[in-house]
């Protein structure tokens, strides 16, 4: 295909910016070029892209060109740095990064560069899956500029889930993208500005103190309640706070309140001190994230109160009035991620009043905000109390103990697992743990994978890894398919045994030996318990060769929503139209037994299967 015409264009619209946008409208060399594009557009879809945002951009008003010019830029780039070669002659020079972040790809495949890109440019909620299994996949895509350009436009994709998962993959690009996210910002912006100040937040802390404050001079309400939250990292920032805290209203006050409380001097600490006498409750909840040390021991000062009213020697707790309970749990949440030698030397004595409580504060203190002091005390009540403390004392040894240590002290309770060694508390805790492919690291979340909204804040990268050796104990644990490992509920494409999405989690593509153990493991217990379509998308990560009989095993032990099932299979499946339909009539002579729901649309796919008709097509056939 002759390019000469799309070449053209991007010559014009590189013109055009350095130029400057307010000229557009006077610009008949561009004109021109956008409108020579109309055939191409008849062509292919990326191409009627191109000639669609072309006539955009000419029409737009002055302050959406800016925009619009790099979006149109960008793809333009994008279809030429996959399909064409360079065609000036000259001499070489750099190429201008347009976006201050990221390098440029040329060896991406255009087939799977284009659906990511048209995936951004367009809308509805089906674009999620494609950009997250892309992601997924092909992490490579995504640290070509191109591409980082476009997730910072997705920040304002009417989309939320989208722009919430985008997000997330922006703060780990690290101090590189604050450029980028800087660029073009508007401090009276909706959503979209506010998301680019908390990821700048997230990745550069205080380092950009100077940029909060200079847009809290005319910040809307969305991006200044953001801008304030993100004060909470420079210790300077008390004063302003206290004036704050007067001063604004509603969610930029909440922020306010929230910032203060991580201040660290003496105005903060008389300020909520005062705050407590005046309405404790508030005061409380308002304190529960901070990291001050005045906030530990305030939060002492009242347990301790609360403990000294009673006889030590005779606290049960089903026998306080129901304001007490309410008292000392409103204190121990308030408690949770603090850790001043006062507080700590608490521990004791509350366990011995509500110890249900008592652990899961201190599992929950050492998630938020990890620190020597709270390792000691997980240590010391191990060794006084035993497996009830075993989850924290894993926790902190996963974060700071050598991966041969930590898998020596606790891989025999995974090995063992039974009545007396309960591994739960130590699969809970793994479940935290991703091995990120593009990282080439092992990174522990704050919260456990969620099937619909991903990891959580990332809380350490383990630079040792993990001894090797747990992937042996967990593909043969007893416990594997344990009931409580069960979801209440079946996710859409997800997965039902939350034990499996741990393991997920964990996967080595990169190691020969794992990828075959867990081939094999998928496999059989797709077959035992029932196939669902994760179990593919991870067999074909592993490169496993046979996957007869997979389909005929699907909704084996949980027969709800067949179909749903059936067909999220069928699109995973790497197997032809007349294999496909041999393991679906054995499907279907399995479920004709049990005169089960839906048992005639199957009958029907068999058929339009054997008739030649695609996966993609069945979806016409519900009745």
């Amino acid at each position: 295909m002759n390019l000469s015409v799309l070449y053209e264009l991007r010559d014009r619209l590189e013109a055009a910016a350095v130029a400057g946008v307010g000229l557009l409208g006077e610009d008949f060399r561009l004109k021109r070029a956008v409108e020579q594009m109309e055939p191409l557009a008849k062509a292919s879809p990326v191409f009627g892209r191109i000639y669609e945002m072309g006539r955009r951009l000419l029409e737009a008003e002055k302050e959406e060109r800016g925009a619009l010019l790099l979006d149109v830029l960008a793809l333009v780039d994008a279809v030429l740095r996959t399909q064409g070669s360079l065609l000036k002659e000259g001499q070489w020079e750099p190429m201008e990064n347009l976006t201050g972040s990221g390098t440029a790809q040329v060896n991406i495949p255009y087939s799977k560069l284009a659906p990511v890109l048209e995936a951004f440019e367009g809308t509805g909620s089906g674009r999620y899956a494609l950009i997250r299994d892309a992601h997924e996949q092909d992490p490579e895509l995504f640290s070509d500029y191109r591409i980082k350009s476009l997730m910072v436009k997705a920040l304002g994709d009417s989309y939320g889930e989208l722009a919430d998962m985008v997000a997330e993959w922006l703060k780990q690009e690290g101090k590189e993208m604050v450029p980028l996210l800087k660029r073009g910002f508007n401090p009276e912006g909706k959503q979209d500005m506010a998301r680019r100040v908390q990821i700048i937040e997230e990745i550069a802390g205080a380092e950009e103190n100077a940029f909060y404050l200079e847009i809290l001079k005319t910040a809307g309400k969305p991006v200044r309640e953001a801008a304030i939250r993100a004060l909470k990292h420079d210790m300077g920032n008390e004063k302003a706070l206290l004036d704050l805290v007067k001063s604004e209203k509603g969610g930029a006050k909440e922020a306010a309140w929230l910032s203060l409380a991580c201040m660290e001097g003496e105005g903060a600490c008389e300020y909520w001190k005062k705050m407590l006498d005046k309405n404790l409750e508030k005061g409380v909840l308002h304190l529960v994230n901070s990291p001050a040390r005045w906030a530990s021991d305030l939060m002492a000062d009242h347990i301790e109160g609360w403990l000294d009213t009673y006889d030590r020697s005779e606290i049960l707790w089903k026998d306080l009035k129901k304001e007490d309970q309410a008292s000392l749990l409103l204190f121990l949440n308030g408690a949770e991620g603090k850790h001043s030698p006062r507080l700590c030397g608490l521990y004791e004595r509350l366990y011995k009043v509500v110890p249900w409580r008592v652990v899961e504060m201190l599992k929950a203190s050492l998630k938020w905000q990890f620190h020597p002091n709270l390792r000691q005390v997980a240590e010391d009540m191990y060794r006084d109390h035993g497996d009830d403390f075993l989850g924290c004392v894993f926790w902190a040894a996963l974060l700071e103990d050598e991966p041969e240590r930590l898998f020596e002290r606790f891989g025999g309770y995974v090995r063992n697992g039974g009545k007396k060694e309960d591994p739960s508390e130590i699969l809970q805790m793994l479940a935290h743990v991703r091995y990120e492919e593009r990282l080439g690291k092992y990174v522990v979340y704050r919260e456990p994978l969620h099937e619909m909204r991903g990891y959580e804040e990332p809380v350490k990268t383990l630079e040792g890894g993990l001894d090797l050796r747990w992937y042996e104990v967990l593909l043969n644990s007893k416990n594997r398919f344990d009931l409580k490992w069960k979801k209440p509920y079946y996710y859409y494409g997800g997965r039902s045994n939350g034990y499996d999405v741990m393991l997920e989690g964990l996967f080595r593509p990169d190691v020969e030996e794992v990828r075959e153990a867990y081939g094999k493991y998928f496999y059989w217990s797709a077959r035992y318990r029932g196939t669902e379509a994760a179990d593919i998308r991870i067999l074909k990560r592993c490169g496993w060769k046979d996957y007869r009989g997979l389909l005929a095993h699907v909704g084996k032990k949980d027969k709800s929503q067949i179909i749903y099932r059936v067909r999220q299979v069928l699109e995973e499946l790497p197997l032809t139209n007349e294999e496909l339909a041999v393991e679906l009539t054995q499907l279907v002579q399995e479920l004709g037994k049990q005169a089960v729901n839906g048992i005639g649309i199957l009958e029907r796919w068999v058929q339009e299967l054997t008739d030649g008709a695609s996966v993609e097509e069945l979806k016409q056939v519900y009745r």
